[in-house]
């Protein structure tokens, strides 16, 4: 039969003056927090009400009180937390941690891994104890962290000379047409395996089109491309907005300073804020080179080329512009804008 070890009351200064040199502070206070609960329940409290008298959860307090009534209140000690299997601890002695200096001075670009295979049978350590080892090399000064030179995550970032870098999650609006276009590449593979580059760009409020058509991808076909957006585009260009791409630096940006033309680069892998030229490109794909035979050389495409980007200007319906061509949207909205010949 289990002992009930919840006394009345008035018992209970008696019983921790007895029990305080036995028990913790802990397990005392554990305790009376089951004591006051019992009593502001027999007081006509309900249980939620009087353990937030107490402070503790309910939970809590119907476990601390049966462990009274079953075990005795030195069931009310707390538990040690130190696992019952404890790591092996290396002692890390002076000559441990010069051999560590002493390959990380060596093999500067290992980690703690290939250091702890290279030490002497002698001085074998864990990796972990490798590690702190080479933790507190470095903050002593004693090694420091492999240097990078020629790759992206050492190269030195160069300012562009004329484009302006957008922030992060920024890209531009417009409002009127050629106030912003957006600028990609997508590549084009022929029947025989060879691969061409074409330019695209969209103006983001007429949706207009431009193209271009190259064997690669570089800023010298950057800029014949950006002379094919003057010469295709009905209205004046102001602005573009492009990725960190190499085809949009050098010759491109030299050619946009020139022509007095805004040049905007997104942030790094943000292909959705250039999302009118990336919708235009999936429209390529499943409605012209999925459909159409392709030519075997770049001057038989180049006409085809032409003749689809006009399609996509003065015949495809746009759903984005209410159903209207982008020449027709210009004839609408923008007539000082619209285009005045087309190829026919």
């Amino acid at each position: 039969m289990a002992t009930d070890y919840l006394p009345q009351p008035h018992f209970y200064q008696a019983w921790r003056l007895a029990h305080q040199q036995e028990l913790s502070g802990e397990a005392l206070r554990r305790w009376d927090a089951v004591r006051r609960f019992e009593e502001a329940r027999r007081g006509g409290l309900d249980s939620k009400t009087a353990a937030d008298v107490v402070g503790a959860a309910r939970s809590t307090l119907y476990r601390w009180r049966a462990k009274l009534r079953s075990e005795g209140p030195r069931a009310l000690e707390p538990k040690s937390r130190r696992p019952h299997t404890l790591p092996r601890c290396t002692i890390r002695t002076p000559k441990l941690t010069r051999a560590v200096e002493t390959l990380c001075k060596k093999y500067p670009a290992w980690g703690k891994a290939k250091i702890c295979r290279l030490l002497p049978e002698e001085l074998r350590a864990s990796e972990s104890t490798v590690g702190r080892v080479m933790t507190t090399l470095r903050r002593r000064g004693a090694i420091g962290y492999c240097p990078r030179r020629g790759t992206r995550f050492g190269r030195r970032k160069t300012p562009r000379p004329y484009a302006r870098r957008l922030p992060r999650g920024v890209r531009l609006h417009a409002s009127e047409p050629g106030q912003a276009l957006q600028l990609d590449t997508l590549k084009v593979h022929f029947p025989t395996g060879e691969t061409v580059v074409q330019f695209t760009a969209v103006d983001v409020c007429s949706r207009w089109a431009a193209t271009h058509i190259a064997t690669r991808a570089t800023s010298k076909c950057g800029a014949d491309f950006l002379d094919a957006i003057l010469a295709q585009c009905p209205f004046p260009v102001r602005a573009l907005q492009v990725d960190g791409g190499s085809e949009f630096m050098a010759d491109f940006e030299a050619a946009a300073q020139r022509q007095g033309i805004e040049l905007a680069v997104l942030a790094p892998r943000s292909p959705e804020l250039n999302g009118r030229v990336e919708r235009i490109h999936g429209t390529w794909r499943r409605e012209v080179y999925a459909v159409y035979e392709l030519p075997s050389s770049l001057r038989a495409l180049r006409p085809q080329l032409m003749r689809f980007c006009h399609l996509y200007n003065h015949v495809r319906p746009h759903q984005a512009l209410g159903y209207l061509t982008p020449a027709e949207y210009l004839r609408r909205h923008h007539p000082d804008c619209a285009p005045q010949s087309h190829i026919s």
